[in-house]
């Protein structure tokens, strides 16, 4: 079985036992309920599950509520939203809690099972990708103490850890010991004001987001601030909700950025080994090519539709031709027989032997002229036993 358990809830027994039936034959661990409560009892006791599959029109709770829920409890769980009653209000709710795809009745056995398939292809590169959790770092920055304590005991109850500072120049002090998330910084300070600090942040690391927060906003100072890179601008008296979502949003960003950098580097790294073993394969073409060419018999090598794709210098030189007018065209052009084991019944006997050996051919040269010859050959296969071509080996 495979290791994905999956969790599906729908009021209409014959969606469930659809979705049981469909899934387990793919070889999931499949259990499910008619409705919202009973799902959610099911889905935080006993052993977890990786997938929740819920509708959303049912009684007692409905399904955007169960994919709150779910999603509160359970971060990592991939969600897939499945109804008869499509609007673009719930298709919104469920994006806004990243509901992994939203999919509509009636059901497509073959569209779940792939929707699930790639949920958990996404799942794994993200976790592949993913930074392990650290506390992040908030630094908080205001002249007026009272500010300071009050942005510090509201990030404390949300349980970040927050340090604090009075003034600019003791910001970048603490920058260039140790880095910094987030910087909160107000717009009205002496000596340094806020844009002035968001400014040698940025110079010392571009990398932290910087939140101004102002007592006295204004339309000017606002696109001052996102014009000389400010994450976000937010009025006093400070609000706990708005402070904290500020926070979350650009710690999210922060990760998103971190996953970003990572994925680059490794498709950089995937890109450079591609260019290596595309190098290597030349190589190897090329030395295969040499040692054709150097061989005294001669060598045809033809497609699944039995045109010539190989031809070496013996052959070239027995015929007559140069590469490029004999290359691609039918391999009948080379001989007087209309059979030879390079298609037909001969190629099918090949086939179940394996190879023939000694088989004898009328060749026609370029100018006409007929040479008997005899030819070895083998079927070219591809991984799946399915015949591309046949490889000939042929001497007077």
């Amino acid at each position: 079985m495979a290791g994905e358990r999956i969790l599906v809830i729908d009021d209409e027994e014959i969606i469930c036992t659809l979705l049981k039936d469909t899934l387990t034959d793919a070889e999931y661990q499949v259990e499910t309920v008619t409705n919202g409560i009973e799902g959610l009892e099911k889905l935080f006791k006993g052993e977890p599950f990786d997938i929740l599959i819920t509708d959303i029109r049912m009684p007692k709770k409905d399904g955007i509520q169960v994919l709150k829920e779910a999603k509160n409890r359970v971060p990592d769980i991939i969600t897939i939203i499945i109804t008869g009653y499509p609007s673009i209000e719930t298709i919104r709710e469920a994006s806004e809690y990243n509901a992994f795809d939203y999919i509509t009745k009636p059901l497509d056995p073959d569209e779940i099972c792939e929707c699930i398939k790639r949920s958990i292809e996404v799942r794994k590169l993200s976790r592949e990708l993913r930074v392990p959790e650290k506390p992040p770092r908030i630094l908080i920055v205001d002249d007026m103490q009272s500010a300071l304590f009050l942005s510090e005991g509201i990030l404390q109850d949300e349980g970040y850890h927050a340090e604090i500072a009075q003034n600019g120049l003791e910001v970048l002090d603490r920058l260039k010991q140790k880095h910094f998330d987030i910087v909160v910084a107000d717009l009205h300070m002496p000596g340094m004001d806020g844009i002035e600090l968001l400014n040698n942040i940025k110079k010392l690391d571009i990398k932290t987001l910087v939140i101004i927060m102002t007592a006295r906003p204004s339309i000017e100072s606002a696109i001052l601030s996102f014009r000389h890179g400010a994450y976000d601008y937010i009025t006093k008296p400070i609000d706990p909700d708005t402070i904290i979502n500020t926070i979350q949003r650009g710690l999210e960003k922060r990760h998103i950025e971190i996953n970003t950098d990572k994925l680059l580097r490794r498709l950089h790294d995937l890109r450079q080994q591609m260019i290596n073993e595309n190098a290597s394969l030349v190589k190897e073409k090329d030395l295969a090519n040499s040692t054709i060419d150097a061989t005294p018999d001669a060598i045809i090598a033809t497609d699944e539709h039995a045109n010539i794709c190989i031809i070496n210098h013996a052959a070239r030189e027995l015929l007559g031709y140069r590469k490029e007018e004999i290359l691609g065209k039918s391999v009948d052009t080379l001989f007087a027989e209309k059979k030879n084991f390079f298609k037909g019944t001969d190629l099918e006997l090949m086939l179940k032997e394996g190879n023939v050996y000694n088989y004898s051919l009328t060749c026609i040269t370029n100018k006409g002229t007929k040479i008997k010859t005899t030819w070895s050959g083998a079927p070219i296969l591809d991984k799946d036993e399915k015949i591309k071509g046949v490889v000939g080996i042929g001497r007077k």
